[in-house]
């Protein structure tokens, strides 16, 4: 069954890979690289069910992207101090302090928005899933990432397509097994986990 029939019949989509990002700020622009390439995969090798959304929006603005959809993942940049830029953190609503958009300075962030969505009974997705990639340069005005970040966008592309593949292929509710760095799954009961800590 395809996304807009299953969206038809029941009022919800299957699963949204939301890119975030600025395209002229540097490294802030790795989520829509990353969400771009991924389009390009999934038009030669489609997945039904996924839909790709690219944003420069924040706060309440986040709502109105992930409403209606059963799982959604998220791509943003992230400042953290002393970044190991290109490396991939995995995280959860509550750990987006270094993301612009996910964490916004003069709006709420993204775990306040979901909570008050669901509390205005607004369908949010049952699972999130954040892949925050640190950022070296997020201020320099340029469509040009550093080397490291820009080496980081394929790799997660890739991981991304076999993590939506994985996903697509479950009856039940998805995020019960994210994802390692060579793509097998590891057991997980929870649809938020934590950043890596290394």
């Amino acid at each position: 069954m395809s996304g807009e029939t299953e969206k038809n019949l029941s009022g919800v989509r299957s699963m949204v890979v939301l890119g975030l990002g600025n395209p002229i700020l540097c490294d802030d622009a790795v989520g829509l690289r990353v969400t771009a390439v991924l389009r390009e995969m999934l038009a030669a090798q489609p997945v039904a069910g996924v839909e790709i959304l690219e944003s420069t929006r924040a706060g309440f603005e986040l709502i109105d992207l992930l409403s209606g959809f059963r799982t959604a993942i998220i791509v943003d940049s992230l400042v953290v101090p002393e970044p190991e830029p290109g490396r991939v953190r995995e995280l959860r609503l509550a750990d987006v302090g270094g993301s612009a958009r996910l964490n916004a300075v003069h709006e709420i962030n993204l775990a306040t928005a979901y909570q008050l969505a669901e509390t205005l009974a607004i369908p949010m997705p049952e699972t999130v899933e954040i892949y925050a990639v640190e950022a070296a340069e997020v201020h320099l005005v340029t469509e040009t990432m550093t080397a490291a970040v820009e080496a980081a966008v394929a790799p997660l592309a890739e991981r991304l397509l076999e993590r939506v593949r994985y996903l697509a292929s479950q009856d039940a509710p998805a995020g019960n097994a994210p994802a390692t760095e060579d793509g097998r799954m590891r057991p997980y009961s929870r649809s938020f986990y934590p950043p890596d800590e290394d």
